[in-house]
């Protein structure tokens, strides 16, 4: 079945969602037609949000991100600006070539905060295969920026859940 209208968008991304038995809840959005919240990895605390803009008709966009420690902006906050630039730079470039986005929103001084990654594609192009393809490249990504921010930082001190929870929820 072709997949023509926003509706049967959000019709057939809901039943593959309930199929591979996520936790798919709608989220009210003005700004978009639908929106849903996800659980992915699939049982995990780690969400990730899928929905078509108003804005932009036809389009699907699976968003992800992930907030910067506290103890890893505190040690971002004492690099030199160079060693900051150098070390996004790193980010920026083994990410170049991934078939997704990302945006770090940076404070008045370029320190991160979040990293959003987002994976679009149109109407044309949804199929189950594609939506899922988007949703492990954006876990994908998280996991790597966690890792990076880890590996330069050390782990940060997380509050609650397991070890694998604390570490997927801040970088």
């Amino acid at each position: 079945m072709d997949i023509t209208t926003v509706e049967q968008a959000s019709e057939a991304i809901k039943k593959w969602l309930d199929e591979n038995h996520h936790q798919a809840q709608q989220i009210k959005d003005d700004a978009s037609t639908f929106h849903y919240e996800i659980d992915y990895p699939i049982g995990s605390l780690k969400r990730q949000r899928v929905l078509q803009p108003t804005e932009f008709p036809g389009l699907i966009v699976l968003l992800n991100g992930v907030s910067i420690a506290k103890e890893h902006i505190e040690s971002l906050t004492k690099l030199t600006q160079e060693e900051r630039e150098k070390f996004y730079a790193e980010m920026r470039n083994d990410l170049l070539f991934l078939k997704n986005s990302y945006d770090m929103n940076m404070d008045e001084n370029g320190v991160a905060k979040q990293i959003q990654f987002s994976y679009e594609f149109y109407l044309d192009g949804l199929t189950k295969t594609k939506l899922f393809e988007g949703l492990l490249l954006n876990h994908r990504t998280l996991i790597y920026i966690v890792t990076k921010f880890n590996d330069r930082f050390g782990l940060p001190e997380m509050p609650g859940g397991t070890e694998g929870e604390r570490v997927a929820q801040n970088a």
